[in-house]
């Protein structure tokens, strides 16, 4: 039996055997239902041990703990966890069989943090509170056997830690080598990795995580390589590192994504407008192809996880195993000649700053001008001029990905009333003939969100921006109250506040409990939940309250409601104007509103026309807008 103890704690096991080797540490991994986690908490100048295992919810509480007593812990551990085995409903039998194959006790060092993070919220949220009403060790264990606890990416409740033991009847010790606990180490470090937010980084820190992502690609790459070497010829295992280094490491990993959770803008297809040409990006699918397929193979990614990286690598790619996959090679190059590329107008790396504006615009704003989106990219950027910008549109007129499309919408959309100019916008608004002009008549007249030019060009925007901040604790409160786990859990969180986000309700209270009232029909339809507006759903309802309220929205121009029913808008600012009726002047806010971005010039004017001002004044105002 594997105990991992914490190093505090690790005292009070030494009359035990110590096992504190790399080959420990594999059967650690390999085999967590044999596992368990230990540490201790004080109370009353006592040491209480809780034993939390690796696979299920099973938990042992042993109260009074001390030098002269630590020879029992093992004595104890097993008297309770009979008793917590029987009240489970498994047979003595099955517990028999279970200490047999577990064997001796092996003391080694911590292996999951989550585990000790785990005992360290029970102790917080069950047994502090319960300390003076629960005296009795056994019935502290089986009311944390009962709570839903996360293991690694799913989560399980008792039922699951039922099904768990059932289903690993007859017992046996899995054995694993030390390349399997390499690429296990490797994995999971890129694992966590992938679940940074870039948001809450500082500029050293996405610089850190970066490297750190680049170094355990490497450490991957090395494991791939030497395995790949089997059946593969020199130059095609060059051809391997060469084409997955480049695009783990030079395009994925400035993204703050690894293999685990590649996306739309993290694609192969997406470093074709970053000058890379149809051949190089075919050779790097069937590169990434032969790394998910020994990923799968190792039993690390599991068969939806592979299928959905093989999604980016769409057609069957060139076999780089054949002998003549240099003939191959040079026949593709042939075939798709640089001529197709896209010319750089202003150089790579800027070309590259302006789409990463465009893809944040969409999201902050969903539909922007190409005139608008030029004021904010030249206010940050001086040395862009009009000219070169305009072309740079031009050469992706007409284009449509997911995450942009730029277009004239007089020549488009005949019947949308909307300004006969170039727009950028989301591809989510083609939904139906009223969305895109609702949704822009919704915006006229608002200031833009624009943070700064860092978080702008790193991409910070995202379609799904803003929802991880509340995602966990929705996941949270889903698992340990509703039951959910897994992929359901997951998906019913995401998709929960992907609703909130992007939903067209406005300002009004009202609006926001509509888009909260949809969130919870849905979670009660789609997942068999029965969440209804009263008591014991309340922490539910102020979770989604909070979101709704505090996140940044499309419909707001980048808003959040909360910042925008505190945000100035084109007719607040003109109101609030000194205006002198013989030499009007417009006031530094609007000023410097429309030399940043803020302010829509058009809409400005557009207000101005349609104002009660005298027509003197508005035609001097009129004149310094254009002016600017």
């Amino acid at each position: 039996m594997f105990i991992n103890v914490e190093r505090r704690a690790q005292k009070l096991f030494n009359t035990y055997q110590q096992a504190t080797s790399e080959e420990n540490m594999a059967m650690v991994l390999a085999n967590p239902l044999f596992s368990w986690h230990a540490t201790y908490y004080t109370a009353k100048r006592k040491k209480n041990i809780i034993f939390l295992n690796d696979a299920t919810t099973m938990a042992i509480v042993l109260f009074d703990v001390n030098a002269k007593n630590k020879q029992t812990i093992k004595e104890r551990f097993e008297k309770q966890l009979a008793i917590i085995w029987q009240e489970l409903g498994l047979s003595a039998e099955s517990l028999t069989d279970y200490l047999a194959t577990g064997g001796d006790w092996q003391i080694g060092k911590t292996v999951h943090p989550l585990q000790i993070k785990t005992i360290t919220n029970f102790y917080q949220d069950v047994i502090k509170p319960q300390a003076k009403t629960v005296v009795n060790e056994v019935d502290l264990a089986q009311s944390l056997v009962k709570k839903v606890q996360q293991k690694g990416r799913i989560y399980v409740g008792e039922g699951e830690t039922v099904k768990i033991i059932e289903m690993a009847q007859p017992f046996n010790i899995k054995h694993v080598n030390l390349e399997e606990l390499y690429l296990k180490e490797i994995t999971n470090k890129l694992r966590r990795l992938s679940q940074l937010d870039g948001e809450k980084l500082t500029a050293d820190g996405v610089d850190n995580a970066i490297q750190q992502i680049q170094d355990a690609n490497n450490q991957l790459l090395d494991l791939f390589l030497a395995d790949a070497k089997r059946n593969s010829s020199t130059r095609t295992i060059r051809r391997y590192r060469d084409n997955l280094q480049f695009y783990l490491n030079e395009w994925v990993a400035y993204r703050l994504s690894t293999i685990f959770n590649l996306d739309i803008q993290t694609s192969v297809d997406e470093l074709e407008f970053h000058g890379v040409g149809k051949t190089e990006r075919t050779n790097i699918k069937a590169s990434l192809k032969k790394l998910a397929k020994y990923l799968k193979n190792q039993d690390i990614l599991s068969d939806n996880e592979y299928d959905d990286i093989i999604v980016y690598t769409q057609k069957d790619p060139v076999d780089l195993d054949e002998d003549n996959d240099q003939v191959i090679g040079d026949f593709l190059a042939s075939l798709f000649s640089e001529s197709e590329k896209l010319p750089a107008v202003f150089g790579p790396q800027t070309d590259k700053m302006l789409d990463e504006y465009l893809k944040s615009f969409i999201a902050l704003y969903g539909l922007i001008s190409a005139q608008q989106a030029y004021q904010i990219i030249h206010s940050q950027n001086p040395t862009i001029d009009k000219e070169r910008f305009e072309q740079y549109i031009q050469n992706k007129f007409d284009e449509m990905t997911m995450e942009y499309c730029i277009i004239d919408f007089k020549e488009e959309f005949k019947n949308v009333d909307i300004a006969p100019e170039i727009f950028i916008f989301s591809p989510l608004l083609i939904k139906d003939e009223n969305r895109l002009p609702s949704f822009y008549k919704h915006q006229q007249g608002l200031l833009y969100y624009i943070p700064e030019k860092e978080i702008l060009v790193d991409n910070n925007f995202n379609p799904f921006t803003n929802i991880s901040n509340y995602q966990q604790e929705l996941e949270e409160l889903l698992a340990n109250q509703y039951g959910l786990s897994g992929d359901d859990l997951k998906g019913a969180a995401f998709l929960s506040l992907y609703q909130l986000k992007m939903s067209d309700y406005g300002l009004e209270l009202a609006s926001v409990n509509d888009a909260i009232n949809k969130v919870v029909t849905f979670l009660n339809e789609e997942h068999g939940l029965s969440v209804k507006p009263d008591k014991a759903n309340e922490p539910l309802i102020k979770i989604l309250a909070l979101t709704a309220t505090n996140i940044r929205r499309p419909w707001n121009r980048g808003w959040s409601n909360y910042e925008l029913l505190r945000t100035k808008n084109i007719a607040k600012l003109v109101s609030e104007m000194e205006i002198n009726l013989e030499a009007p002047k417009l006031s530094s806010e609007i000023i410097s509103g429309i030399q940043v971005g803020k302010i829509n010039r058009d809409e400005l004017l557009d207000f101005l026309e349609n104002s009660n001002l005298p027509p003197k004044v508005i035609s001097k105002l009129y004149k310094q807008v254009e002016e600017i």
